[in-house]
């Protein structure tokens, strides 16, 4: 019998045990069942055991009868009445000591014969025989009358089996069935309950179809998981509020530090950035040198006005490295008047010698235009957006 310990409040002297009683009663009549079956099914198979060997023994006792009536005729036909008289005492002397007549008056119709036999020479073979006959008539249609019952004890056995496994299988399946719906089912409803609580899921356990072996179980754990429940709103409310203060002092500490990093960042920055000037100053000035005194050398227009494209972007170099060393980091380029056409034009002659020979650059035609803009950021937008056009054509053409 099973036992389920469950604590209750009313319990003073420890855990009240709840036994399943359906499993109980049921183990009960299940034994009950079998062993009166098996108890039946014993005495059938003795019964018919007993009749079997009966019936062998029957048989022996009637094979023995008939081979002594057959000798005795052979030794009649062959040496004489005396001779055959003989041989019928001297077998039914051994057949008499065997008790497997089924007959009440056999031994004495055999002790008759015997009688017959023991006087003077053979003149009552014939009357001996003819009585033999009869004796084995009789015990003929008592063995059939054995055989008839022992048939019947068989028949009554095979059914009583078959009764006894239809009924075990009946009750076995409603066993089963009452396992199934009473049981197994809402511990896999609990089994699944208890998978939903591991991520989070408070699912209780409808247990209007369970045991009663097993109801307090699932009645306890609907009640733990309401503590449960209730545990984890206090929890999640206590670790908003924590948030929300922690939040509170977070934002404080990075207002009250915000514009010392900037501050540090913007001196860092300016310092990585004068560095930077002052060390590309000197190869900068040089290169616009070198492209001043290789045009005034240069003979060929188109070679010179191309130098004097580079002298002028190394020269707008100069001016943006120039800012960050006078201190300019968070001034503006001022504008100027700035002929589009010819600004666009001359940048264009410098990136037609970087880009693939796949892709072409043309400058729609239009009116003359002078604007007030800041010249090298203008020309710095104009360059990103042309390479940046150019790499996005790359292997394509256009």
């Amino acid at each position: 019998m099973a036992i389920l310990r469950l604590p209750t409040p009313k319990d003073r002297d420890g855990p009240r045990r709840i036994p399943f009683a359906p499993f109980r009663t049921i183990g009960f009549l299940l034994v009950q069942f079998v062993v009166l079956a098996l108890l039946l099914l014993g005495v059938l198979l003795v019964h018919t055991t007993q009749d079997l060997a009966t019936l062998d023994a029957h048989t022996q006792y009637m094979s023995d009868l008939a081979l002594a009536s057959r000798d005795a005729l052979q030794r009649w036909r062959s040496e004489g009445a005396t001779a055959g008289a003989a041989a019928l005492r001297q077998a039914l002397e051994g057949i008499a000591n065997d008790a497997y007549a089924l007959d009440t008056r056999s031994n004495e119709r055999l002790a008759h014969i015997q009688s017959l036999l023991d006087q003077s020479g053979g003149t009552h073979l014939r009357e001996a025989l003819t009585l033999l006959a009869s004796l084995n008539l009789q015990e003929q249609a008592r063995g059939r009358e054995l055989l008839a019952a022992a048939g019947r004890d068989a028949r009554y056995t095979l059914i009583g089996t078959a009764v006894a496994l239809a009924a075990f299988v009946v009750f076995l399946v409603v066993t089963l069935v009452f396992f199934r719906l009473r049981i197994l089912r809402p511990l896999e409803r609990l089994q699944r309950a208890m998978m939903a609580l591991e991520i989070g899921a408070f699912t209780r356990v409808v247990d209007g179809a369970a045991d009663p072996g097993i109801s307090p179980l699932l009645s306890y754990y609907n009640q733990m998981l309401g503590r449960l429940e209730l545990l984890e709103k206090n929890r999640r409310q206590y670790l908003q509020d924590l948030q929300r203060e922690v939040n509170n002092a977070a934002h404080t500490l990075i207002a009250q530090h915000a514009a010392m990093a900037r501050s540090e960042r913007l001196a860092a920055v300016g310092e990585t950035a004068a560095a930077l000037a002052h060390e590309l100053r000197n190869p900068l000035a040089g290169l616009q040198v070198g492209c001043a005194n290789l045009k005034r050398e240069m003979t060929d227009p188109a070679l010179a006005a191309r130098l004097g494209l580079m002298e002028e972007e190394l020269r707008r170099m100069s001016r943006l490295l120039d800012r960050p060393l006078r201190g300019a980091r968070q001034s503006h380029e001022l504008g100027q008047p700035v002929v589009m056409r010819e600004t666009l034009e001359g940048l264009l002659k410098l990136l037609r010698y970087q880009v693939p020979d796949g892709v072409t650059l043309h400058l729609l035609p239009g009116p003359e235009s002078i604007c007030m803009l800041p010249l090298d950021q203008l020309r710095q937008a104009v360059l990103n957006l042309v390479l940046n056009a150019v790499q996005a054509l790359a292997g394509q053409g256009g």
